[in-house]
């Protein structure tokens, strides 16, 4: 399966396709009202089987009517969503969905046979770089520039809208992208650094350091005032609408940094690297501690990516158990340092008198846990010897013969 996302180009139809977007955003709160309450009456929430039949009742009355505007199945599957999500509260332990406003609803999903594409022949006003396609939603045409060239058959489509208004359409195709790139035979082993992420959100078992620039940090200031200006504004006003929109804007100028620096770096990490071992991280944990520097960051989401772009190219990305001791323990000798603390960065171990670095030493463990835990072979400990930050002695074999596997 393979997702291409496209934006549409801003035309008066849109506000036929906002429409609809209110519409299910009002099926969605009604359905959830009428769940909590049979919930609160029976003890036990309704299954998709009684929504979906009870939607189909409820559009053949004068009242709803308007509800027939959108396809059948996209309203089946909010239904089905919000069944799924009253599914979690038992399996993940979540609360309830909670009610939206209606204009805050983003998402809307077609079947692909629902959807039909083609090209637009007619001559454009602006030349553009990739060619102009329309595309048939709710018996309406919307265009857009098609980047991505279709390979196969369009199974789905899923409609998305944001803040500031824009819409578009991820197209998922039965087709499997791979990229064939020659095998390097390396390993690595990462740990993921807070103390200082801007310089170093990612040490290698290398000792290389990967830094990732801390967007929301760059915007905060241009953040902060774009909301104090919004917060002097009359409420329901135009002035307000517009600032609103600028701090939206704003918000996704982060979000577009991140996710590019995210796509980039795990391409690159692709290309280096054969087999990618991480440590399985309790992020939540993580943001109640350190805040939202965590969530700048955003590891969680570039472990996605990085996993995406391994699938691609062939490559594995695999995670050690997260009770594995990797920054107290000697990565030569396996002596666990209990006093150590967030503050040391640098620590001499006391059996062999190694000179560690804190978050080499971490990304040193790491391989050798995860060459261990999923039988690659064994880490000779001549070889981390020479890698380890401070120490005389060098490496005289490189990282394809420290293992069994790649040999």
């Amino acid at each position: 399966m393979r997702n291409t996302k496209h934006k549409l180009f801003h035309d008066k139809s849109l506000k036929c396709l906002h429409s609809d977007f209110d519409i299910c955003g009002i099926v969605r709160n009604h359905f959830l009202g009428l769940c909590m309450r049979y919930k609160r009456r029976y003890g036990k929430g309704l299954s998709y089987t009684k929504m979906s039949a009870h939607l189909t009742k409820l559009k053949k009355l004068e009242k709803y009517k308007h509800w027939n505007i959108p396809y059948a199945w996209s309203l089946q599957n909010v239904v089905k969503r919000l069944a799924h999500s009253f599914g979690e509260m038992k399996t993940l332990g979540r609360g309830h969905p909670k009610f939206k406003s209606c204009k805050k609803h983003k998402g809307m999903t077609f079947d692909g046979g629902q959807a039909l594409i083609e090209k637009v022949l007619d001559k454009q006003k602006n030349e553009r770089n990739h060619p102009t396609y329309r595309i048939r939603l709710n018996r309406r045409w919307y265009r857009f520039a098609l980047h991505r060239k279709i390979q196969g058959k369009i199974t789905q489509v899923h409609v998305t809208r944001d803040a500031l208004g824009d819409v578009y359409i991820t197209l998922t195709e039965d087709f499997l992208e791979v990229k064939y790139e020659p095998k390097t035979g390396q390993a690595e082993g990462f740990d993921f650094g807070i103390k200082d992420a801007g310089k170093n959100f990612l040490t290698g078992s290398d000792g290389h350091r990967y830094t990732s620039p801390m967007f929301y940090k760059q915007n905060a200031d241009d953040l902060a005032k774009a909301q104090k200006v919004y917060s002097r504004k009359v409420k329901g006003s135009k002035n307000q609408e517009r600032c609103r929109k600028q701090v939206a804007r704003i918000h996704k100028k982060t979000t577009n940094q991140r996710t590019d620096h995210h796509w980039k770096f795990a391409i690159d990490l692709c290309r280096q690297f054969d087999i990618l071992f991480f440590e399985d991280l309790n992020l939540r944990g993580m943001k109640a501690l350190f805040g939202k520097q965590v969530s700048d960051l955003a590891f969680g989401e570039f472990l996605q990516k990085l996993k995406h772009q391994s699938k691609k190219r062939s490559r594995s990305v695999l995670k050690i158990g997260r009770w594995t001791p990797t920054t107290k323990c000697c990565c030569v000798c396996g002596h666990k340092n209990k006093t150590l603390t967030l503050a040391d960065r640098h620590w001499t171990c006391p059996r062999c008198h190694t000179h560690l670095d804190r978050d080499q030493n971490a990304a040193l463990n790491i391989l050798k846990e995860g060459v261990a835990s999923f039988g690659l072979g064994v880490v000779r400990p001549i070889i981390l010897l020479g890698k380890i930050v401070g120490c005389s002695v060098e490496a005289t074999s490189p990282l394809l013969k420290s293992t069994n596997a790649f040999a």
